[in-house]
């Protein structure tokens, strides 16, 4: 295909990276972003008192662009809004960027032409001030899956603001005081409904954390010994979990190993069980851990459960069956007291913007994603996917995808046939439901597999999957470590042109980023 000028949807942290890896190619590229602000989640209006990343410092960060150095090792969201910003400024996205760009349209330019129009809408203080159309060769769509906060809509939530109580997403919680000496209910038991319940423990007149189903918790450090990323983020943690393509080591495992894998998933529970008082407050999981570890497990915040056997946050397993005037009926029929609803219920997958017939061939009816390689679809022509490949390492992943989209437009990329590539999708996502039915969202989350999938792309590329040299002991144990992929651009120059010499693909590199 050819292709000279190329749309980025979003500018998170997959369409950052992906309009970096484009402009480095050499392409025209122009990203558009509906906010005021870049960072997708990390976006400054979006970051809740106190966040923090889940991951340790050096494994969220960019293959090339390390995070400074002053960072803990949990940096703060205010901290990686900045690392973000100083990313787009030194790799010159910065400038592609049109803010306050709502895309509102993504439609073929005709049926026997190729490349897309895209229809904008520019907006200030939410009011639209003048709409365009453009036209590219490209489209990555990067609008990620934490962009549509989704609120149930349930009886007299009407009735409850009129009586002057508040609704809001997790998503919109961007100041404490608004609950401050307030009565909080908070809704969910992921990172931000425990996140902002544990705020509310302290800084609210009373808080009650809703939710239907208790999640496997884990600690920055295990027994306050072990940093989490020896303990989940190495190639060795991942072999504990049974991946839809099973060879060598793994296939023995999960096979005539199975009392081994057992024990070793008692043995992270045990642990657990030790570190916080998960029994006294009535929150062990009835899943096992290994079938719930997916997008949704997330750090516990410090004293949550603390703050739960203390009566400091009301837990209470349910769910909220209507609203009247003062506040929130549980489905066990007991009212509660609220002047404030956060709900901490999580995004709806959508890509509203795309074009209907191309939709669904997307999205089937149940809103499952059909993508192959998190990447593409192969009925839907010049358009990649980036950000729906959600690992532990999602910087990592969205970066190795991008490269991947970047060498699929070359042509240098060996796929299988269409009616192969829908049915690889539709075995793997089968395998997700019955597999990992507790962990399954939407087909984007690739989770707990980072190893697998990102090894996956680099064979596509025809790239070696081990990045520690001759350290098969420090390959297996060791924390993923992005930077051990920051050459594979030289890599697949050389692997493309092996006449060139390192010091002439380093020039042509200098040269095309700075025409970009």
């Amino acid at each position: 295909m050819t292709v000279k000028k190329v749309c980025v949807i979003g500018s998170g942290v997959s369409g950052l990276v992906s309009a970096k890896t484009f402009i480095e190619e050499g392409y025209e590229v122009t990203l558009f972003e509906k906010r005021q602000g870049l960072g997708g989640v990390w976006e400054k209006s979006r970051i809740y008192p106190e966040l923090s990343l889940q991951n340790p410092r050096d494994t969220y960060a960019f293959s090339d662009y390390p995070m400074p150095a002053s960072y803990p090792e949990w940096p703060s969201g205010e901290q990686i809004s900045a690392y973000l910003e100083s990313y787009a400024q030194y790799f010159g996205v910065a400038e592609k960027i049109q803010f306050g760009a709502k895309v509102t349209k993504v439609e073929r330019k005709s049926e026997n032409t190729n490349g897309w129009m895209v229809s904008v809408s520019f907006q200030e203080d939410g009011k639209e001030i003048r709409k365009q159309n453009y036209e590219f060769d490209f489209v990555i769509v990067c609008n990620g899956t934490f962009d549509i906060p989704y609120i149930p809509n349930l009886p007299g939530m009407e009735e409850f603001i009129a009586a002057g109580g508040q609704i809001i997403h997790s998503n919109e919680f961007n100041n404490i005081s608004v609950i401050e000496g307030k009565r909080v209910v908070v809704v969910g038991f992921g990172k931000s409904a425990t996140d902002i319940a544990n705020l509310a423990a302290s800084k609210a007149k009373e808080c009650t954390l809703v939710f239907r189903q208790v999640l496997w918790k884990v600690p920055n450090f295990f027994l306050g010994l072990f940093n989490i990323k020896y303990i989940f983020l190495t190639r060795f943690a991942e072999t504990w979990m049974p991946y839809h393509k099973l060879q060598g080591w793994e296939k023995w495992l999960h096979s005539f190993g199975k009392p081994l894998v057992w024990a070793f998933w008692r043995l992270n529970e045990t642990m657990l069980r030790l570190q916080f008082p998960l029994d006294a407050c009535g929150m062990v999981p009835k899943q096992p851990m290994n079938k719930l570890i997916g997008c949704s497990i997330g750090l516990v915040p410090k004293g949550f459960f603390e703050y739960v056997r203390a009566g400091k946050i009301r837990a209470v397993k349910t769910k909220i069956n209507k609203f009247f005037a003062s506040g929130v009926e549980l489905d066990n029929g007991e009212q509660v007291q609220a002047d404030i609803v956060v709900f901490g219920t999580g995004f709806l997958q959508d890509i509203p913007f795309l074009e209907e017939k191309y939709h669904r061939q997307v999205f089937d009816q149940q809103g499952t994603i059909h993508l192959y390689r998190h990447l593409i679809h192969p009925h839907v022509p010049q358009m990649g996917f980036v950000g729906y490949n959600y690992t532990f390492c999602a910087q990592l992943s969205a970066e190795i995808g991008a490269r991947w989209l970047s060498e699929y437009i070359k042509g240098t990329i060996p796929l299988p046939s269409q009616q192969q590539m829908l049915e690889n999708v539709k075995v793997e996502l089968e395998w997700r439901k019955k597999d990992r039915p507790y962990a399954f969202v939407s087909g984007a989350c690739v989770t707990p597999f980072t190893f697998h999938y990102i090894d996956e792309l680099l064979g596509d590329m025809g790239l070696n999957s081990r990045r520690q040299g001759g350290n098969l002991l420090g390959e297996l144990l060791m924390p993923i470590d992005p930077s051990a992929y920051k050459n594979l651009r030289q890599e697949l120059q050389l692997k493309q042109h092996p006449s060139l010499n390192d010091s002439a693909i380093a020039a042509a590199s200098v040269e095309v980023r700075s025409v970009g």
